[in-house]
């Protein structure tokens, strides 16, 4: 049986271990992290994205952000324009930033769902519900340092 001080050093080489997954991934697109998760996001959203749906899915700060679109937007991956007025940007992609999707992160999304569909359905629930948990009492206990 593991301390909880062991179930922590496993956790965080697991969270580590698959955040480097990830930058590999992106970097074998020849992306950014940030330009990565950018295009994630709005290849898995069902509706018009915006630079804050952006921020707040990636959790990366609004400059960070607004660097990465405004390189996506010269490299002709994306386009920038007015929403809902002027203090909301949506984010398309161009016809070039779609071919680029299904040859990059449109496979990444489809191997993370095989990914869950290889568990049982009492499994994925288990690990949604636990995921939740350890999210929810995190942000609890954390923020006291914020």
């Amino acid at each position: 049986m593991y301390t909880s001080k062991e179930v922590l050093a496993i956790f965080n080489a697991t969270i580590n271990g698959s955040e480097e997954i990830y930058r590999a991934v992106a970097k074998s697109f020849g992306l950014s992290d940030c330009a990565f998760w950018i295009l994630y996001c709005i290849r898995q959203s069902e509706e018009k994205v915006t630079q804050k749906d952006i921020c707040s899915f990636i959790y990366q700060p609004k400059q960070t952000v607004h660097s990465a679109l405004k390189k996506m937007v010269e490299d002709g991956l994306i386009e920038v324009g007015d929403y809902n007025g002027k203090r909301h940007k949506y984010v398309t992609l161009t016809e070039k930033g779609e071919a680029f999707s299904k040859k990059t992160v449109d496979l990444v999304l489809a191997e993370e769902i095989a990914i869950f569909e290889d568990m049982d359905v009492s499994e994925r629930e288990i690990a949604m519900k636990l995921l939740a948990k350890y999210s929810d009492s995190l942000s609890r206990r954390m923020g006291k340092f914020r």
